[in-house]
């Protein structure tokens, strides 16, 4: 199994956060004969699937949807399960909030819990993008093709005047302040809270509000994975949460079932695949 993390060129890195590249060649079961739950993630993603497809279960549909060689998604609010080729070769853009929108001019608004065709949003740039992708076999060359699409697009990018909330969305994140109260964000955009709140929605597709709790959800499923001896408790106050409680109720709400259930139907997926597919797409 391959995983690479890479930082975005120094014109980017206001737009993108980073990039995943991810191969896994599965043992074991097929794993297109089960699926993996994919808990919701407040982040814009573009990715990439250049070898075989992916494949969405849908509620009430008798066979999974297969999806694009590329797709736009938005921050989901509602839990999916994918299946997974043979052949797993995944490449994600992963945005800072607002960077989607200001970079490629996207609708986020139109993007939650929704999942997009690249070539329909961005283009027909993205097509040759898919089929560059489909040539390569040099990892470093993926990352180059695609992160040169997106220098594309930034140079074709409509010039507009940088407001004090587009320099603030980029680093809600790193710096910890995405939980920060709706005041307290706004102040330091110099907008009215209610202004504050029109222009994220604008930016990043959802409130701030609804973000926040995406935020810390999403922060404690992966301070779980990553730290397995944890207890719940601990993974929620280290997550912002004032109890297991609190937890619980985000769990539900977003993933639809327990944290203990959610970190289960983890595991039993690893094991049916052959081991290597602790980190999945979208």
């Amino acid at each position: 199994m391959v995983i690479r993390f890479q930082l975005p060129a120094p014109p980017l890195q206001s737009f993108v956060q980073h990039y995943l590249l991810m191969h896994v060649r599965y043992g074991g079961g097929n794993p297109a004969q089960a699926s993996k739950p994919m808990p919701p993630t407040p982040h814009h993603c573009l990715y990439f699937y250049p070898r075989d497809a992916l494949h969405k279960l849908v509620p009430n549909q008798a066979k999974p949807l297969q999806l694009p060689p590329s797709f736009v998604v938005g921050p989901q609010v509602q839990p999916v399960s994918l299946q997974f080729g043979q052949d797993h070769l995944l490449l994600c853009v992963v945005f800072w909030p607002g960077g989607l929108h200001r970079l490629l001019d996207v609708p986020v608004k139109e993007l939650l819990d929704v999942s997009v065709e690249g070539r329909a949003l961005l283009g027909p740039a993205v097509a040759a993008v898919e089929a560059r992708l489909a040539e390569l076999t040099d990892y470093d060359a993926m990352l180059a093709t695609t992160e040169a699409f997106l220098l594309g697009a930034l140079r074709r990018r409509r010039a507009r005047p940088e407001r004090p909330l587009d320099r603030l969305l980029p680093v809600l994140l790193p710096s910890g302040r995405a939980t920060a109260s709706l005041d307290c964000l706004a102040a330091d955009a110099c907008l009215s809270a209610r202004q504050f709140e029109r222009g994220f929605v604008e930016r990043v597709g959802l409130s701030p509000k609804l973000f926040a709790r995406l935020v810390r959800f999403d922060q404690a499923y992966r301070l779980k994975v990553s730290q397995p001896t944890l207890d719940w408790l601990a993974v929620a106050v280290r997550s912002g949460y004032y109890d297991y409680r609190h937890l619980l109720r985000d769990f539900r709400e977003f993933a639809g079932m327990t944290p203990p259930q959610l970190l289960a139907a983890d595991q039993a997926y690893v094991h049916f695949a052959g081991g290597d597919a602790r980190i999945g797409g979208v």
